[in-house]
Formats: C-alpha cells, sequence, structure tokens
C-alpha cells in the first residue's frame, strides 16, 4: 500500500468521524466530547513533539510527527504548515540564517496548493523545510524579545516615553520646537553601527533639503 493511499484512508476515516459527530452527541454527548478531547490532545503532542524534534537537529523525528499529522487530514496539514513557520521565529537565529524564512514561507506556500492533488508532493515540501530548520542555527532569542516587550506591554501597562531626538519636522511637536534640518541630520538621521563607507550624495541631499524648506 503506498503511503498515499494510506494518507488517503487515514482522511477518509476522519471524515467519517466528523459525519457521526451528531449522531454520537445525540447518544451520548459525554463520549463523544472525551472522544474529541483525546484528539486534539493527540493532535497537540505531535505538533510538540515536532518542534521540539526541530529543536534539538532531530530531522528523521520530526518528519515522522509531520507525517503523522499532515496524512490524517488537510486541516492538519494546514496546523503543521502554519506551525514551522512560527518554529522559524521561536527557534531559529534568524540573524544568522535570514534565508531560512523565505525558503520555508514559499515552500509552505506550495505545500498548501499542492495538498489536494498529491499528498506526496506537498509531504515533500514540508520534508525540504523541516531538513532546512533542523540544520539551521537556533536561538531563542526572538521569542525572548517579543515576550519580554509585548508582555511588558499588555500586563503591565507598560507605555514607552518619545526621546526628544524622534521629535523632528516630521512630528507636530517638532515642528513646533522647529529644531531644523542639521537637528535632523545631527539626531533624526543618527545611524548606530555607522556607515563605514562615505557618502558620495549626502551633502548635495542636505542642500537641496535646505532649498525645499526655504521654498515652503
Amino acid at each position: 500500500m503506498t503511503s498515499e493511499v494510506h494518507a488517503e484512508q487515514r482522511s477518509l476515516a476522519f471524515t467519517e468521524v466528523e459525519a457521526a459527530i451528531p449522531l454520537l452527541i445525540w447518544l451520548d454527548p459525554g463520549k463523544i466530547i472525551s472522544a474529541l478531547d483525546r484528539l486534539i490532545d493527540a493532535e497537540m503532542a505531535c505538533v510538540s513533539a515536532m518542534q521540539k524534534a526541530i529543536r534539538r537537529g532531530m530531522e528523521r523525528e520530526a518528519m515522522e510527527f509531520a507525517c503523522e499529522l499532515l496524512h490524517t487530514s488537510k486541516a492538519f496539514h494546514s496546523m503543521v504548515c502554519n506551525r514551522l513557520e512560527v518554529i522559524c521565529h521561536e527557534d531559529l537565529d534568524t540573524s544568522a540564517a535570514p534565508h531560512v524564512f523565505p525558503f520555508v514561507a514559499a515552500s509552505l506556500a506550495a505545500s498548501r496548493e499542492r495538498y489536494a492533488k498529491s499528498i506526496g508532493e506537498a509531504r515533500l515540501m514540508i520534508g525540504n523545510v523541516i531538513r532546512m530548520m533542523c540544520r539551521s542555527p537556533k536561538s531563542r532569542a526572538g521569542c525572548h524579545f517579543a515576550a519580554a516587550i509585548g508582555l511588558r506591554s499588555l500586563l503591565e501597562d507598560h507605555a514607552p516615553t518619545i526621546p526628544d531626538w524622534a521629535n523632528d519636522q516630521h512630528t507636530l511637536v517638532g515642528k513646533k520646537l522647529g529644531p531644523g534640518l542639521d537637528h535632523f541630520r545631527n539626531e533624526g538621521a543618527r545611524l548606530v553601527p555607522p556607515p563605514t563607507e562615505p557618502d558620495p550624495y549626502e551633502h548635495e541631499a542636505y542642500r537641496l533639503w535646505a532649498i525645499k524648506q526655504q521654498q515652503r
């Protein structure tokens, strides 16, 4: 039996369970709720195991859990795709390997398109995504950064203070203060770290901006 046929039978079985749910609820609501809870728990356990395997660079194990889900139903395949996109930002070093997420996003989009036509093709793209992610440099810094800043805002009502160097001619406060083009050049446009190469157009740009301001 090919994996595609096996996957189709799994999807059919899942569909039959869905179709039987209304009858089962009428017969014994407690049992069907319990069965659904077990199904959701098993599904989430597979997703969790897939992510933990990717964190550890265990590509074979990660793919096994992904296949368990994507062979079951289209909905579970979508869940795999969504989770893989999140893992890229939670567990990979996006600064060290910025090329990974564009590859992952494009491959998962293609996998979603092909699932209805060929589970094998959809699985192929999932596999390449998992191999790349398992072999990529890892970091939890992105996850920690988003939580540290975002949760402080949500849980502690923290609001940032606008610094003086942000108030230039582009803001109402800056226009009232009238800091001018020199302030923008020295403060608002400051780059850290500074460029290592000279900018041959900087002086000319500021000369023309000054003329533009005078004409207002």
